[in-house]
């Protein structure tokens, strides 16, 4: 009987030994499971392998709790094989989720990036409005609160600021666009190529000089005998992409207009100048419409003193509406014109970069040429 008893007790020992096996490696899966973030990445399947563990844990303990027969352990092992299993498959789960979820990160901060700097240069050149430019300044900082979130681990987050910067761009790039689509209209542009090339045609048949502003590509160009003879680069208005409707709106004006005063120094408050007759009647016949339309308020004054000037040569448009030259550049031009001289402005004489911006954000045009 001693025999027995101590073959018996051998067996369940054994049986025992194999149930605590399989436990501990059910456990160690499971651990590592968690490790690897299986809540955040895999819930679903570390639920199930946390649930396959619990049941495998009852089936255990009901099996030590029989006297007789001996515990019936291949049915306890299979189970806690079973939640092994599943943590294993929660932890590989948890793994390629979050490989994934780093590189969805890692490509929208790098998109995200990419417009916001696109959107800060596009920005800088059409100077858009504080307002804007705030929303400029807190993408930017949400591409790079999504940086530290993605060194970190985080890639939801990351993911989640890098969205949130691509929604901040749109609103600025939408408002932008709405202020220069009629760069990329078909009849505005041919007005404006139309404006240069009579201006043009009437220096050919005048044999005398005539003057030609393209605001996108800030350039002042002299015509002679319908030739180009000298090219300026030039500063604008602080609102040069719109047309100017009013006093104080920072509009650099387009038209066809003439030099009525030459001011040396120190008549110019801005080295030397040559005064324009803005506003011509055509200026003030668009004034009137735009009060009596509403588009601008009834209290607004059509303004003046648009002249080309020194001063110029920083590089930024920075004028209340007037066109700014270097002052070298300003003496050279000076000298070649005089009262009377044509001075034609266009917002583009070709359908250039900022067209092309219009029209493609436009997103349901052809995007053809005019």
């Amino acid at each position: 009987m001693a025999a027995a008893a101590g073959g018996i007790i051998t067996v369940a020992n054994r049986r025992e030994a194999r149930m605590a096996a399989a436990s501990n490696a059910a456990r160690a899966a499971l651990l590592a499971a968690r490790a690897a973030g299986a809540s955040t990445w895999a819930p679903a399947d570390l639920l199930n392998a946390e649930q396959a563990s619990r049941d495998a844990a009852i089936a255990r303990r009901v099996q030590e709790l029989r006297l007789w027969p001996l515990p019936a352990a291949d049915e306890v092992v299979a189970a806690f094989d079973r939640a092994e299993r599943l943590a294993r498959a929660a932890q590989r789960a948890a793994d390629e989720a979050r490989a994934r979820a780093s590189d969805v990160a890692a490509e929208q901060l790098a998109a995200a990036n990419t417009l916001v700097t696109a959107s800060e240069t596009l920005a800088h050149r059409l100077r858009v409005g504080k307002e804007r430019r705030s929303l400029l300044a807190e993408a930017r900082l949400a591409v790079e609160a999504g940086r530290v979130y993605q060194r970190e681990g985080d890639h939801r987050n990351a993911t989640i600021h890098a969205l949130r910067a691509k929604e901040l761009v749109a609103k600025v790039r939408d408002h932008a666009a709405s202020v220069v689509a009629r760069y990329a209209d078909p009849e505005t542009v041919a007005q404006w190529r139309r404006w240069k090339e009579d201006t043009i045609a009437w220096s050919r048949r005048e044999g005398r000089a005539a003057i030609v502003v393209c605001k996108e590509a800030h350039l002042l160009t002299l015509f002679v005998r319908g030739q180009a003879v000298a090219t300026y680069p030039v500063d604008l208005g602080f609102n040069w992409t719109a047309d100017k409707a009013r006093e104080g709106d920072g509009a650099t004006p387009e038209g066809r207009y003439r030099i009525v005063t030459k001011m040396g120094n120190p008549q110019s408050v801005y080295y030397k100048a040559l005064r324009l007759d803005y506003p011509n009647a055509d200026d003030r016949a668009e004034f009137s419409r735009a009060r009596r339309d509403g588009t601008i308020p009834a209290s607004s004054r059509i303004g003046g003193l648009i002249e080309i000037h020194g001063g110029g040569g920083r590089n930024q448009d920075w004028t209340s509406g007037c066109i700014a030259l270097a002052n070298r550049d300003m003496d050279d031009l000076f000298e070649r014109v005089g009262v009377g001289t044509p001075v034609t402005i266009v917002g583009s004489d070709d359908y250039g970069a900022i067209a092309e911006f219009a029209s493609q954000h436009r997103g349901n045009g052809d995007g053809r040429r005019p």
